[in-house]
This record gives structure tokens, sequence and C-alpha cells, in this order.
């Protein structure tokens, strides 16, 4: 039986609990719209979903049948992910507007909280040198959409 409990963590910071569905836990850093996108998509799959967002208004983005956890916090901040249970995630996905943090972020849940799969988004190419160095998987959004915008044109930009 699914259960929905919400607490208040302090008088700024709600989380909401929800009972898990699957046995898989993903964490998603940045609740963009691509970040809320991923997040709606798993939840809707089954799989118990956490999204950290420093700005609390960035969940409206969440579809409305959402059924994951939210958690108001900066993930910058290592008691955040602390507080987040990120250490019990077998997926990471950092996908805020800073490559800077999505790198640091996925560092530290790949070699302190040990998070099996972690996934970078990154606009700038010149980061992916990093990501290999750290063993980190990515996504660099710049070379995705000049393959697409190649396709568009017939042809190489």
């Amino acid at each position: 039986m699914n259960f929905l409990l919400k607490r208040d963590v302090n008088k700024f910071k709600t989380v909401i609990i929800m009972a898990k569905i699957s046995n898989k836990q993903v964490v998603v850093i940045g609740c963009s719209r691509l970040g809320a996108t991923i997040a709606s998509k798993m939840s809707s799959e089954g799989i118990a979903v956490t999204v950290i967002d420093k700005d609390e208004d960035a969940f409206r983005k969440l579809s409305d049948d959402f059924s994951g956890y939210t958690f108001v916090g900066d993930a910058e901040n290592i008691q955040t992910l602390i507080d987040a249970r990120v250490n019990q995630a077998d997926l990471m996905i950092a996908v805020t507007d800073k490559d800077n943090v999505n790198l640091m972020i996925s560092e530290i849940c790949s070699r302190i909280f040990k998070v099996d799969k972690v996934l970078c988004r990154i606009y700038d190419s010149s980061k992916e040198p990093l990501c290999q160095q750290y063993n980190i998987d990515f996504i660099d959004t710049s070379k995705l959409s000049v393959v697409e915008f190649e396709k568009a044109i017939g042809g190489c930009i």
C-alpha cells in the first residue's frame, strides 16, 4: 500500500515522501525542463525518483502524476546529498544548468557515496576530458545539438 507522508524538515524546506514502487532508486539533481521530464518519465515507469533543486517552485515542472520525492536544497552542499539519501541511489543524474556543479556533484556521488551509475549533462565540450578523467558518464548537449542540426540541413555544419 502506498502512503503519502509530508514532513517539515525546517520551516523553509518540505520533503514529500511516498512509498516506492520499484526497487531502483534514482536521484535527479536539477528540476529544469530536462530534469523534470526525466524524473516524470521514470516515475511513470514505476521507478522511485528523488528530485533535488534549490528552488521549490521548480517542482511545478514535474508532471501531475509524478509520484516520487522532492527535496528542496542545494546539492552542492554535501549535507543536502546526505539528507536526500543519495547514498541509497542506484543512479544519479546531474542536470543543473552549470557544468562545474554537475561535474562536482557527479564526482561526489561516484567517489564518496558510491552510486552505481552517475550521469552528467555538460554544455561545454571542453569539459569532456574531466568527465573521462573522473570516469563520469556524460551527455554533451552542444554536440547533440550539432548532430541534430546537421541532420536537419542534410550535411555538415
